[in-house]
């Protein structure tokens, strides 16, 4: 059964600081629902929640862990998003012997801040240097992997960090110019003085009829979306220089079936920003990589495996 609205909030506003034990009854409900406890008896992994304050956000972070791990992933879930849906990507990183570290985006899931606004998408890069310096874990290469607007939070991550702490990064189907990018930008100067928010809508981005009746009815799932992220995107697009980011290359899958970003436009660009771009594009597949069917899946993802050196 799913958790109420109320039960969430209850859980967030009872989440400790990172560290500290959270004894709270919705945790166990939450990770059942979303099918978050990986715990077996065959393989018990250390499981770890509370918050982490990034500037005004309070981030809801998890952490699994468990003995022999070879590798740590840091994920970045997609804008209206949150950790709950990433099951099959966390599972399948923990079956690599990886420790896997996740948060959920301001303004989405268990986090704090206005339901899917942002004021600047540096305090997605803020997010993410936040949570890398609370999660102390064992020191192991550390790798990324992120979806669709995660993707565009690690290349502001890239361009405000000191240092660029990953061994490998992996791309799924990442931001850069979404679909009739100049139909909405047109739409957002019309309408952004005189709103705050505008009717959401569920693609039909992924082949798996069975995720798509879930999002539906995901009680963590804005209804609406504000106008401040599309204003917010705009900035960044304007002022992102599209050269040499000097973090290296990385991996980026891409379905050939996605009609959320344009990716015609942005893979060359992303090439330009991550110089070695390795491109897999998988016939057949929508934006929602992390939750395409199990067969597109296990195709991308086996990939993934060889290139983050998991097999």
């Amino acid at each position: 059964m799913a958790p109420s609205a109320a039960s969430l909030q209850a859980l967030r506003n009872a989440l400790p600081r990172f560290g500290g034990a959270c004894d709270h009854p919705g945790l166990e409900a939450y990770l059942a629902f979303y099918g978050l406890d990986f715990s077996a008896p065959s393989h018990a992994y250390r499981h770890r929640v509370g918050r982490v304050a990034s500037g005004r956000y309070e981030l809801a972070v998890q952490c699994w862990e468990q003995p022999g791990a070879r590798h740590t992933l840091l994920l970045v879930h997609g804008f209206l998003d949150h950790v709950g849906l990433y099951r099959h990507l966390i599972g399948h990183a923990l079956q690599r012997q990886c420790n896997v570290i996740a948060f959920d985006l301001p303004g989405h899931g268990l986090s704090t801040g206005t339901p899917t606004a942002i004021g600047d998408f540096s305090e997605y890069a803020d997010a993410i240097q936040a949570v890398l310096e609370a999660v102390d874990v064992p020191p192991l290469p550390l790798q990324a992997l992120a979806q669709s607007t995660g993707g565009a939070a690690l290349v502001a991550y890239a361009r405000q960090c000191a240092a660029w702490p990953f061994t490998g990064t992996v791309l799924l189907a990442p931001l850069l110019r979404p679909a009739g990018w100049l139909r909405v930008r047109a739409a957002h100067a019309l309408v952004h003085r005189f709103v705050d928010t505008v009717p959401r809508g569920f693609a039909q981005n992924s082949s798996d009829a069975g995720f798509l009746a879930f999002v539906r009815t995901d009680p963590l799932q804005s209804r609406r979306i504000h106008v401040s992220w599309v204003g917010a995107l705009r900035r960044w697009l304007a002022d992102l220089p599209i050269a040499d980011l000097g973090v290296g290359p990385a991996l980026l899958v891409q379905g050939d079936a996605d009609g959320t970003v344009d990716w015609r436009f942005n893979l060359p660009r992303y090439g330009q920003l991550f110089p070695g771009l390795r491109i897999e594009l998988l016939h057949g597949a929508g934006h929602q990589l992390a939750n395409e069917s199990r067969d597109l899946r296990e195709r991308y993802l086996r990939q993934v495996a060889r290139y983050l050196g998991w097999v």
